[in-house]
């Protein structure tokens, strides 16, 4: 903040999500039920976007269970309220930097905005997650993959991929087989 203000002499505001139903644990404190958020803006920088509907400083949500359970992230942010703040604050073909990159959350905000992305995260766990929910691929999926690859079962992907040996193998007379069958039945005389 010293930074920011002091030096810098930017102006701040405080923006809130407010979680409707976060985890009660207290830890002889107050609920976790809100996350902040700083934003800070130079003298001279470009206005904020009009809209009413995104000048708003809180946001009010559940956690967002279904994302944490689609993208494995303990804390990812709801895409609407990352979405209603890069609107707010940025242009079309902008980019937007994300220092704390988690699951993605503002990279698929930036791609359904038109806006550029770059994002930093020092996870290589949370790194991959992010780098496949931006390709459209869900934790789910990987779990699932893994499943029919740890029981042996093939999807149309599998198959399509390997077509073209299933097709060499189909085509390939089968010699071997026919020789010792005949030799079986020849033995059994």
């Amino acid at each position: 903040m010293k930074y920011f203000v002091g030096e810098k002499k930017c102006r701040f505001n405080l923006l809130v999500w407010c979680k409707t139903n976060c985890v009660p644990a207290t830890n002889n404190s107050f609920l976790p039920n809100i996350e902040h958020c700083l934003v800070f803006k130079s003298n001279g920088a470009p206005k904020y976007n009009d809209g009413y509907e995104l000048k708003s400083k809180w946001y009010i949500s559940g956690t967002n269970k279904a994302d944490k359970d689609e993208y494995d992230h303990p804390t990812i942010k709801p895409l609407e309220l990352v979405k209603r703040h890069i609107l707010h604050s940025t242009q079309e073909g902008d980019t937007v930097l994300d220092c704390f990159m988690g699951s993605g959350t503002t990279g698929v905000a930036c791609i359904e905005t038109n806006r550029n992305f770059i994002g930093v995260e020092i996870d290589p766990h949370y790194f991959k997650i992010a780098e496949d929910r931006l390709k459209g691929i869900s934790q789910k999926d990987r779990r699932m993959e893994q499943y029919e690859k740890d029981n042996g079962i093939l999807n149309i992907f599998d198959y399509i991929d390997n077509l073209e040996d299933l097709k060499d193998s189909l085509e390939k007379p089968n010699v071997n087989i026919r020789k010792e069958e005949q030799q079986d039945v020849s033995n059994t005389k």
